[in-house]
């Protein structure tokens, strides 16, 4: 079975928004007979990036945990929940991708990917939301929420990091 995603950019950002909250607001059904684990899964996403090439995505481990958010309450759609969160960028960018994936059965994973940013020392970042069933979930009304918050950036040259890494940029 395919992997659901939207892939949206700051261009089409407006004009997608609404289709975006209404078209995540149902998971697929997920593949059960899929054996790949919560930690294969971490190592062998793939994330689109400006140009439409794959970029493998990085082990958990290469993340720094975003521990600041205030975590909104269950909800029925994780993207909806993500543009809850999100915070504006008071910069120009050179371009927003959001992504909604669901990797596993009882698992969902929005990944927010901002590029060209005009900070000294960040050149871009990636956040990644991870879900799962709430408890007060049921098959017929599943609610999603928020397990973990982690986010990644790429340095300007000579302030860190050229690749993605959850190291701070200098």
């Amino acid at each position: 079975m395919t992997k659901a995603f939207h892939v949206l950019t700051a261009a089409g950002f407006a004009a997608t928004l609404m289709a975006a909250i209404v078209g995540c607001s149902q998971a697929p059904e997920p593949n059960t007979s899929d054996s790949q684990s919560d930690s294969q899964d971490a190592t062998t996403e793939q994330a689109a990036t400006e140009d439409g090439s794959a970029e493998s995505a990085p082990r958990k481990n290469d993340f720094r945990v975003v521990d600041t958010l205030t975590l909104p309450a269950p909800a029925v759609d994780p993207m909806a929940m993500v543009f809850q969160l999100r915070q504006p960028v008071g910069e120009p960018i050179g371009s927003e991708q959001i992504r909604l994936n669901y990797p596993a059965p009882g698992k969902a994973v929005v990944t927010v990917v901002i590029r060209g940013l005009q900070d000294d020392s960040v050149n871009a970042t990636r956040t990644r939301y991870e879900f799962q069933p709430a408890p007060s979930s049921t098959d017929t009304n599943r609610l999603w929420q928020i397990t973990q918050v982690t986010q990644q950036n790429k340095c300007q040259p000579g302030r860190g990091p050229q690749d993605w890494s959850g190291e701070l940029c200098n």
